[in-house]
């Protein structure tokens, strides 16, 4: 793990540095937001100022640094699915060690909210009695997951998305061969995330939104069915979980910019072009019953990677559930 220079998240970085200014080091910091905004590059950049680590240096070459996170699955060539209880016990055997420079010694959980049952009440031991000089920085997505006694046992630091012209400028810096028009659109449908950003370059999402985007443009009255179970089959085949996963948030992004701009007129400058032309077609009052959809597919998410869940099924019923909320009668929308 390593930490690209930070952009963003001026009031967090004061929060720490007024913390470690006065002596008043809080033993572990929650570091909260949505995902790929920055959340572990920060958690980073803190420790190894805590540690007088060099810029360069990376999590694995300090000995008074630890990271733990979802280890590698050699057989199905991706992360496992959480943080398990053996991970965990790591900070124990970590901690007991004398601190190699004399000083403080850092851990860094990414993401704590993929802990499993195990592993999460293993580290609230820990954190129930932290050793002296100790700091725990946990990155959590989604913290409503974490137990409650862990949360309240931690300093809380939350992230916000960065703004577009921070993105922009992110863009320009790390993708400077990117023409302008599709740096304009990412700059949208990242949605404030580098990291997000990064994915689609990555998967080819700008592609997937434009297919996505083609069919949406056939609601309320023409929605292609062939072509929606055609491109279920293309999301839902072997190996392509990373573009699943990309298209169910670029789907959320698409729903949740529509029924903002509906509501809020001056959030229409957020919108795609692809987006203002399908806002225009659709009455704001159908936009009620998509919120349905867009409620449901974090959890259609969530079923797919934990419970293990047909990608297609799930794909098809987002599908039909977005054509039969822009097919229902006005009378029954508001």
């Amino acid at each position: 793990m390593s930490a690209p220079s930070l952009l963003g998240h001026d009031n967090a970085v004061a929060l720490w540095q007024e913390a470690l200014d006065n002596g008043r080091m809080h033993h572990a910091w929650l570091l909260c937001g949505a995902r790929g905004i920055g959340k572990a590059s920060l958690a980073l950049t803190l420790a190894r100022q805590l540690l007088a680590m060099p810029a360069h240096a990376s999590s694995d070459s300090h000995p008074d640094l630890l990271l733990v996170e979802r280890e590698w699955d050699d057989k199905r060539k991706k992360r496992k699915s959480f943080i398990s209880v053996e991970n965990v016990r790591r900070i124990s055997d970590f901690f007991s060690r004398s601190a190699g420079r004399g000083g403080w010694r850092a851990c860094i959980v990414n993401s704590a909210d993929d802990m499993n049952a195990n592993a999460a009440n293993a580290l609230l031991k820990i954190l129930e009695e932290p050793p002296p000089r100790a700091l725990f920085l946990l990155v959590a997505h989604r913290p409503e997951r974490l137990l409650a006694t862990i949360l309240s046992r931690c300093r809380r630091l939350r992230l916000e998305p960065l703004s577009q012209a921070q993105m922009s400028e992110w863009l320009q810096r790390d993708h400077p061969d990117l023409p302008a028009p599709q740096r304009a659109q990412l700059v949208l449908l990242a949605e404030g995330s580098p990291g997000r950003a990064h994915a689609l370059l990555e998967e080819g999402g700008l592609e997937l939104y434009d297919d996505m985007m083609a069919l949406l443009q056939g609601l309320p009255a023409d929605f292609d069915m062939p072509a929606a179970h055609a491109l279920a089959d293309r999301l839902s085949a072997a190996g392509q979980e990373p573009l699943f996963r990309a298209f169910m948030e670029l789907l959320r992004g698409v729903l949740e910019r529509l029924a903002a701009a509906a509501l809020m007129p001056q959030r229409q400058a957020r919108l795609t072009p692809a987006e203002s032309q399908l806002l225009e077609r659709l009455q704001p009052k159908h936009l009620e019953p998509w919120l349905g959809v867009w409620e449901k597919i974090n959890p259609w998410i969530d079923a797919v990677e934990r419970l293990q869940m047909n990608r297609k099924h799930i794909l098809l019923l987002a599908f039909a559930a977005l054509e039969a909320a822009a097919n229902r009668p006005p009378n029954l929308a508001s």
